[in-house]
């Protein structure tokens, strides 16, 4: 388990179930499958150094929050208005990454 970041799956009426990322800090976000997989590959993708970006960013259909980071050298700071960013190392960055993955395959 992650000191910086939760990630807990949860029934839903409309969308089935919905992963609930939670940072210290941060408003929760609620994922469906199909954006979960979308951003566990996007977070795969700059931990690995395949692409260029300099940004993450997805406005989960399900959360009234938005998925917002900056990519950096040694990591991922992840930011929502009003509140500290939150910063992520490359081996958090995957962990998030792997546990995206997981819950988008069950």
């Amino acid at each position: 388990m992650s000191q910086l970041f939760e990630l807990v799956a949860s029934q839903h009426r409309s969308f089935v179930v919905l992963a609930t990322l939670r940072l210290p800090g941060h408003p929760l976000r609620r994922f469906t499958k199909e954006e979960a997989a979308i951003l566990s590959r996007a977070l795969d993708s700059v931990a690995k150094g395949d692409r260029g970006e300099q940004q993450i960013y997805m406005s989960p259909i399900a959360s009234d929050h938005d998925f917002d980071a900056r990519v950096e050298q040694s990591g991922i700071i992840v930011s929502s208005e009003g509140q500290a960013d939150v910063e992520l190392d490359w081996s958090e960055t995957r962990a998030m990454a792997e546990q995206l993955r997981s819950f988008a395959s069950v």
